[in-house]
């Protein structure tokens, strides 16, 4: 894995965890961080060793969406400059939803703009009783256009006419209403329930899973029929492969199978707690 400006990775064997890294800006996306995020995901999707991969943030607060200073370096904005932004966090922001294994974001304090958007294209979200959220674009005179595909998947387009027409600041409650959040808990169980989370992960058919997201991926797209005949077509083949033989067979032998891990150590804790145990460039 290589080093970063703007973000902390750790990744030991079958975990992975990206974090955030600029709390001194909320943690708020400029052109750096948006590369840096995108090519985090894109290292990690070729590695077939890992299973789950958590995504933090330093700091009290998740994301602010996009720096206003990075914004404002260039005013007035050129057409090409504009574009190529917009472009590159439409990548990044893809590149989480398409990662191959689960993807668990751990939130506390605001998730705002961009920062939301993100949260859409995860797989779990577990937020702190304190987290707020708000498409907070329209406030200063921008759109939440290169989120909203997300948003309007998981949440809905009454969930964009509502929240992304008002602006207005949603607690965690709210958000789970949406289905923005599954899962909410105390600030002190934050880390817990992530650990409880990554290790009922663990506990799966590695291939099973990764075949399963791309399944689910792809059916929001299909017709009903076209839907039931690739479920027809993935069930067949899953059948066929060893990771089903296995299965069955650890059943059958009440066993677990080869697969199974039960740690519920973090990759930081693994790594220790020192600045060489991550991967870190300040």
């Amino acid at each position: 894995m290589r080093r970063f400006a703007t973000l902390m990775v750790d990744s030991h064997g079958a975990m992975a965890k990206i974090t955030l890294n600029r709390p001194q800006r909320r943690n708020a996306f400029d052109s750096l961080m948006v590369a840096e995020l995108g090519q985090a995901f894109e290292t990690l999707e070729q590695e077939p060793t890992v299973r789950v991969v958590v995504l933090a943030a330093a700091g009290p607060v998740f994301c602010a969406g996009a720096d206003i200073h990075w914004m404002q370096a260039e005013s007035p904005v050129s057409e090409a400059r504009a574009r190529d932004d917009a472009q590159q966090l439409t990548r990044t922001i893809r590149t989480v939803d398409e990662c191959p294994c689960p993807v668990i974001a751990r939130v506390q304090g605001p998730a705002f703009g961009g920062g939301l958007g993100l949260l859409a294209a995860c797989d779990m979200v577990v937020a702190t009783e304190d987290a707020t959220f708000a498409l907070s674009e329209t406030k200063l005179g921008l759109v939440p256009a290169i989120i909203a595909p997300f948003l309007l998947r998981k949440a809905g387009e009454s969930f964009l006419r509502r929240y992304g027409l008002s602006g207005e600041t949603l607690d965690a409650a709210t958000a789970r209403r949406f289905l923005l959040v599954h899962d909410i808990v105390p600030p002190h169980a934050l880390d817990d329930r992530i650990a409880e989370l990554s290790e009922a992960i663990m506990r799966l058919a590695p291939h099973a899973v990764r075949t399963s997201k791309s399944l689910f991926r792809r059916m929001s797209s299909l017709s009903d029929h076209d839907c039931r005949s690739l479920g027809a077509e993935v069930n067949a083949s899953a059948r066929r492969e060893p990771e089903a033989a296995e299965g069955l067979s650890a059943f059958t032998d009440k066993r677990l199978p080869s697969w199974a891990q039960t740690s519920r150590r973090q990759p930081e804790e693994e790594a220790g707690t020192s600045d060489h145990g991550s991967l870190r460039h300040r």
